[in-house]
């Protein structure tokens, strides 16, 4: 059952990982769609928006389930990247997110919406801590792991009498 207890404690951190921080805030009644376009390999100025979609709309989605937010991956290198927020009344506020750090997006889409910031729950900032805590041990130990195996393959080596 251990491996149950360690998956549960893993969703719960990213679950709270979802539900706090920048990005978790709830847009107003009038915003009716968002709609992000980038290409999907990360040339060019694409990389802010695609990091923007990994990262920060998850959040906004989480908080805004009614709101429709779709996501279109050019396959093509290159070209205009934009995320384009409709509003009731037709009205339309176009950003040029090429060439622009996530953070930066995320802190317009906020501005341009008049999205309110929701505070960050202590019990979800706890189970986040955790999880990224456990999340750098497994690396650490992925690593210490690695450079052991790459020892003792060199070990053999020279008891092997095998030399490189």
């Amino acid at each position: 059952m251990s491996g149950v207890n360690a998956r549960m404690r893993t969703l719960r951190g990213k679950l709270a990982l979802v539900r706090n921080g920048v990005g978790a805030a709830t847009m107003p009644k009038d915003v009716t769609k968002l709609t992000l376009t980038y290409s999907f390999k990360g040339n060019d100025g694409h990389l802010g928006p695609r990091k923007f979609w990994r990262q920060y709309l998850p959040r906004l989605k989480y908080h805004n389930p009614d709101i429709p937010m779709e996501v279109i991956q050019k396959q093509v290198i290159g070209g205009p990247a934009t995320l384009v927020i409709e509003f009731k009344g037709d009205r339309k506020e176009t950003i040029d997110v090429q060439h622009r750090h996530e953070s930066d997006i995320i802190k317009e889409v906020i501005q341009v919406t008049k999205a309110k910031q929701l505070p960050i729950n202590p019990e979800d900032n706890r189970l986040a801590n955790e999880y990224l805590e456990d999340k750098q041990k497994k690396l650490v130990g992925e690593a210490n792991k690695m450079a052991r195996r790459a020892a003792k393959k060199e070990q053999e080596k020279l008891e092997s009498g095998v030399t490189a």
